[in-house]
């Protein structure tokens, strides 16, 4: 069964496994990726001192393909979300469709109360907010009012591909057995019976489930997530590795009667 290890005691939990001659690697998870990027999150600055002390520690931080993207997702949804609240502020000079401003303060009134309701909710659109708002504009520049294309190329123009780089100029690599660079990285195959398998112990979501399988595949030790399944997992699975998180979700597993 997996361990899980809370943010304050990483330092001698590092310690602990490197006596092993661990391999120097850790798995991170969206959640982390995001945090990490966007400091408007409560847990980015202790994931940012996790991360700084991975690498200083020279471990090599990975990611999933698809955890890549579900973290550009993230951008793409704050970077259009962003722009548009500004659209509809009074001293914006562009000029949306009457019905897309009066779109996007209805969505904008329904985000804070979600928000208000549920503090750890981000304040972005989700995407069935932006189809519902893009459905207002014309593709083009119509009536003098600004097109969706136009939109989407000043805000977006580059912008996720400056985002994914960031991630790589913060030390993260994509793990994937056919790298022939990683071969060395992998104990077993990474497929899809083993992410199903994680799947129907504990009814974790497939994102997370693939998350866990890269782990058990690999010469790795931890994953470092946010996410509450993903530890709940680990406990639940006796071939499962260890994962890192931060004290507050620590201390929930304790509710749990996890079987030894």
């Amino acid at each position: 069964m997996g361990k899980v290890i809370p943010f304050s005691e990483i330092e001698s939990y590092l310690a602990s496994i490197e006596k092993s001659d661990a391999y120097k690697g850790a798995i991170l998870d969206t959640n982390v990726l995001i945090s990490a990027s966007y400091d408007a999150r409560d847990s980015h600055s202790e994931v940012v001192d996790v991360w700084d002390l991975l690498l200083q520690k020279n471990y090599r931080l990975f990611a999933t393909v698809n955890t890549r993207s579900e973290y550009l997702e993230f951008q793409r949804r704050l970077t259009l979300t962003e722009r548009l609240l500004d659209m509809v502020d009074e001293f914006s000079t562009v000029k949306p469709p009457k019905t897309a401003k009066a779109k996007i303060q209805t969505l904008k009134g329904s985000l804070r109360t979600s928000v208000a309701a549920d503090p750890d909710k981000d304040e972005i659109f989700n995407e069935s907010q932006l189809k519902k708002i893009k459905k207002e504009f014309s593709a083009g520049p119509h009536s003098g009012k600004t097109g969706w294309l136009e939109i989407c190329n000043s805000v977006l123009g580059s912008k996720i591909e400056l985002e994914d780089q960031a991630l790589v100029d913060r030390g993260v690599e994509y793990i994937s057995p056919n790298d022939h660079s990683q071969k060395q990285l992998f104990d077993e195959s990474l497929g899809w019976p083993g992410a199903i398998s994680i799947c129907e112990k504990t009814g974790t979501a497939f994102s997370d489930s693939m998350i866990l399988n890269a782990l058990k595949a690999s010469k790795l030790f931890f994953t470092v997530s946010l996410d509450f399944d993903i530890g709940y997992a680990a406990l639940g699975d006796p071939n499962m590795k260890d994962v890192v998180v931060p004290d507050r979700l620590f201390k929930e597993y304790r509710h749990y009667h996890f079987p030894n």
